[in-house]
């Protein structure tokens, strides 16, 4: 996209609710549990790319009936490392 006669690169972003404080609590600040809103409810933004600090997967909480959700940063990183691709890290 072209904004003041600059090329920018945009990305769609869907906001998430606030962890379930109860499940943070009983596993220390590491499971970030949530209800997944429904696409009518969800919180669509558009962001600048650079503005990205991490890319997250948000999958069901296995053995959870309720819609609840939980969000786990880089899936796959560790695997990707194993196979020789690395990320290289800058910093700006």
């Amino acid at each position: 996209m072209i904004v003041k006669k600059e090329t920018r690169t945009l990305a769609l972003v869907s906001k998430y609710p606030s962890p379930d404080a109860e499940l943070l609590e009983e596993s220390f600040s590491t499971l970030w549990a949530f209800k997944k809103q429904i696409l009518e409810e969800e919180v669509l933004t558009v962001i600048d790319v650079k503005d990205i600090v991490s890319v997250i997967c948000v999958a069901p909480l296995p053995g959870r009936t309720d819609g609840m959700h939980f969000l786990c940063e880089k899936p796959g990183l560790d695997v990707a490392q194993m196979g020789g691709v690395d990320e290289e890290l800058t910093e700006e």
